[in-house]
């Protein structure tokens, strides 16, 4: 998996979980909009849980939680996902 490609599936979750729009999806992607903290976004707990169910589901691995936060912005961690 390519980072860009690691982006798109890091980015799709956050919106099908609500906590992006579309407009956010597309300004990261586009470059309008430099990076996302996802600290930023305001997720609780079951969001951090519900996050990684969904990059499990995607990836094929289990997701650790200290995953989300040693790579706290989309770029981080999609280009974590992109060496692993």
């Amino acid at each position: 998996m390519t980072a860009d490609e690691a982006k798109v599936m890091i980015l799709n979750i956050l919106q099908n979980l609500e906590l992006i729009d579309g407009k956010q999806k597309d300004d990261v992607l586009s470059g309008r909009a430099a990076d996302i903290e996802l600290a930023g976004l305001g997720i609780d707990s079951m969001k951090v849980v519900d996050m990684c169910v969904g990059l499990e589901e995607e990836v094929g691995r289990e997701i650790e939680v200290e995953e989300l936060i040693e790579n706290p912005t989309v770029n981080q961690l999609a280009a974590h996902f992109a060496k692993t």
